[in-house]
């Protein structure tokens, strides 16, 4: 009895003193090393012809009006080739509603057709490729993470599972045109302001996930609501001729974006549907003015 009782005591010492050793070998990420993981994502961003992602957002401007908008994104970067299928969901704290749209946009000699259907009615316009992807820039993963790792500083790292963990800041002074290159504001109807709204929103935190071993993006979260709150009261503090009042606060405003795959992604393909059953406003007009 007193033989067992020696063998259960040395083996939980050893499982003890294992465990001991396995806290202390965890290494840690140094500045440089999350530096060097930093530069590695962005040129795989970078090289990378196409994506696929899932896309979540969530906004609380307070008074119970909470904002969520899912979405499924693919991107094929030449010939243009892009899928965004979003839901919304408004909750007034009365009462709920959901909306849905698709929007397809496809490049031919030069020039992009979007397709979009919105509660069940396809139309069809055409324009110059910077014109729609600035449309649907919110939801394109790949460019907003290059922006991310291009105007982002003070990045930190630690590795959690498979997975390394970085953060860092974007500076208040760059962070009035990474929101015109990446239009965050857009869901709530906030993009395309003038840069003197943006006095005050302070540095603005991100977070970047990569996997462990290859070292390749996974996704970006990014805390936006205090910044979209001093915007929003800088608009509502001139409307009123600059008296101050109470302001609004936004209690939430978060982007989450995942990319599922990375390059080799193929382009998704427009519904019939969409093609035949499409209102093209263009032709209506043009067809009115040559009666």
């Amino acid at each position: 009895m007193k033989k067992r009782w020696k063998t259960l005591l040395f083996g939980a010492v050893c499982m003890f003193a294992m465990a001991g050793c396995g806290a202390e070998s965890k290494e840690e990420i140094t500045a440089d090393a999350a530096q060097e993981y930093v530069q590695k994502a962005h040129s795989m961003l970078e090289e990378a012809d196409s994506f696929a992602a899932d896309f979540h957002a969530v906004a609380d401007m307070g008074g119970g009006n909470e904002t969520t908008a899912e979405g499924t994104v693919i991107f094929v970067k030449e010939p243009l080739m892009a899928q965004v299928h979003t839901k919304m969901e408004f909750d007034d704290g009365l009462r709920k509603s959901t909306s849905e749209e698709s929007i397809y946009l496809e490049e031919v000699d030069g020039v992009v057709s979007q397709y979009m259907n919105y509660d069940g009615q396809w139309t069809e316009m055409t324009m110059e490729k910077d014109s729609a992807l600035t449309m649907v820039q919110i939801y394109n993963t790949l460019y907003n993470m290059e922006t991310i790792f291009t105007a982002a500083e003070n990045w930190s790292a630690e590795q959690k599972d498979d997975e390394i963990i970085l953060s860092g800041v974007i500076p208040e002074e760059k962070f009035y045109d990474v929101e015109e290159y990446t239009r965050w504001f857009q869901l709530i109807g906030m993009s395309g302001l003038s840069e003197v709204y943006f006095a005050g929103v302070g540095d603005v935190p991100v977070t970047v996930t990569l996997d462990a071993k290859s070292g390749a993006p996974r996704s970006y979260s990014i805390d936006l609501a205090h910044a979209l709150e001093t915007v929003t009261n800088n608009v509502l503090k001139e409307l009123s001729g600059g008296a101050s009042g109470s302001g609004i606060e936004a209690e939430k405003y978060s982007i989450t974006s995942e990319l599922t795959q990375l390059s080799d992604v193929e382009a998704a393909e427009i519904p019939a549907e969409a093609k035949s059953s499409a209102i093209n406003y263009e032709k209506e007009i043009s067809m009115l003015e040559s009666e």
